[in-house]
């Protein structure tokens, strides 16, 4: 498979699907955050979305968490004790995406410690 063919299919996945992208600062190593990794795979119910993972710059000093389903504001609720539990992540930037049936998209950002 060719990586146009990746990134076609992978756009077929969240395609007319809600984001919830979380961005974050410094964070102490990696197991933090397979930590938060596990905890949302296994937290977040299939009828509500799913988490996608996590990327982080190479140098560590921050990084995005990825979750997609069919209303950002549900999924992010479910997210939301989990996200809470972690440090690293009380000064993190919330970006709610809501993809309307024509392609349109209205995006709502908030930091994480002020809901």
């Amino acid at each position: 498979m060719k990586s146009e063919e990746l990134i076609i299919n992978d756009n077929k996945i969240h395609e007319k699907k809600d984001e919830v992208i979380i961005f974050f600062g410094p964070f102490n190593d990696l197991d933090q955050i397979h930590h938060v990794d596990e905890m949302l795979y296994n937290y977040i119910p299939k009828e509500v979305g799913n988490y996608d993972g996590h990327e982080v710059n190479m140098d560590d000093t921050d990084g995005r968490l990825f979750a997609y389903g069919k209303n950002a504001e549900e999924l992010f609720k479910m997210m939301m004790p989990i996200l809470k539990k972690f440090d690293f992540l009380q000064k993190a930037y919330v970006s709610l995406r809501f993809y309307k049936e024509n392609g349109n998209c209205t995006e709502l950002e908030f930091k994480l410690n002020q809901v």
